[in-house]
């Protein structure tokens, strides 16, 4: 009798074969996805530019720059914080939309989908701003970046040098002055001789006080033999140093007042004795070695009573002869 094949061996057979097509078809279209996704174009080479310091009162722009590599833009939105405070979808009829935050006003005519321009900037602005884009569909890949910006409050007034001296010898002491109306945030004051930068040492001491709000001051003081004199006044044609302070807020603000300083290689000077009346005393015993002035007076006063007294003698004799 001839044999016949069970039939359940060969469905199960057929089983084995569907599960190898179901794994082919699967690993078929993971190779197809992934081709796909690195054949995509995608955001990239994200960076943000937001001004390091403007100041109060004037226009800020700050600016997103990206590479979609011909994506489609979904969205770029603009925080101060937490806070969104605008947004451009360019598929909305209307694509500007600018949200309520403190103290930011949004000049529309001057944002778009790489830039935002916030009019009238004020203080409470100062901090941290992020740009957040979005591509569209299928990927929606999403990039977002930071930066810091300071608004800045000019000082009303102009810088003021004070000198304890306008010439200054070889061994002599000296100290300056600088101080600037209140700003923020507070101004930083240096120090320059022709020129060059004074620096803090043991003989050439700075002092700088500077707090939000007040005026900012700075003193310099110079003692005998500092090294930023030495080489003036061993100079031989060198009459006098510029003495400059220099005020200045980041890199937007910077003032700077100076002054002329003589330098005087003359010796000590002293006073002649006998301009004190120290020499004319000498000559009398019980003068007055302290007040020449006072000691000639009373040698005047002795000579007129001298001479007084003689003329009395010569009328009493004449008299005496007539009687």
């Amino acid at each position: 009798m001839a044999s016949q094949r069970i039939g359940p061996g060969r469905g199960g057979g057929g089983g084995g074969g569907a599960l190898h097509t179901a794994f082919n078809m699967l690993a078929l279209s993971w190779i197809i996805i992934s081709e796909l996704l690195l054949s995509a174009h995608c955001l990239k080479d994200l960076k943000i530019f937001v001004p390091e310091a403007v100041i109060m009162g004037n226009a800020a722009t700050l600016s997103c720059q990206y590479d979609l590599e011909q994506a489609a833009l979904y969205a770029v939105r603009w925080y101060f914080g937490q806070e969104e405070f605008y947004r451009y979808v360019p598929r909305e009829a209307k694509p500007t939309f600018v949200f309520s935050v403190a103290g930011i006003n949004v000049d529309l005519s001057k944002s778009d989908a790489t830039s935002v321009t916030l009019k009238g900037v004020t203080r409470e602005l100062s901090g941290s701003y992020q740009c957040e884009v979005s591509e569209d569909a299928p990927l929606f890949h999403t990039e977002i970046r930071s930066a810091h910006m300071q608004v800045i409050e000019l000082p009303k007034d102009e810088p003021v040098m004070q000198v304890d001296k306008k010439v200054i010898g070889v061994n002599d002491n000296f100290k300056a002055v600088c101080t600037v109306g209140p700003s923020y945030p507070p101004a930083n004051i240096t120090w320059y001789i022709n020129g060059r930068m004074v620096y803090p040492t043991p003989l050439q001491r700075i002092t700088q006080d500077a707090f939000e709000g007040s005026t900012a001051y700075s003193s310099l003081e110079i003692y005998p033999h500092s090294q930023v004199l030495q080489g003036f006044f061993q100079a031989k044609y060198q009459a006098n140093i510029n003495l400059l302070c220099e005020v200045s807020i980041l890199h937007v603000f910077h003032k700077s007042v100076q002054q002329r300083i003589g330098l005087s290689n003359a010796p000590p000077t002293t006073i002649s004795p006998n301009l004190l009346g120290l020499e004319g005393s000498k000559r009398y015993a019980n003068g007055d070695p302290d007040n020449s002035a006072l000691t000639g007076a009373s040698q005047r006063c002795c000579i007129c009573c001298g001479a007084a007294g003689a003329l009395l003698l010569v009328m009493a004799t004449l008299t005496v002869g007539h009687l």
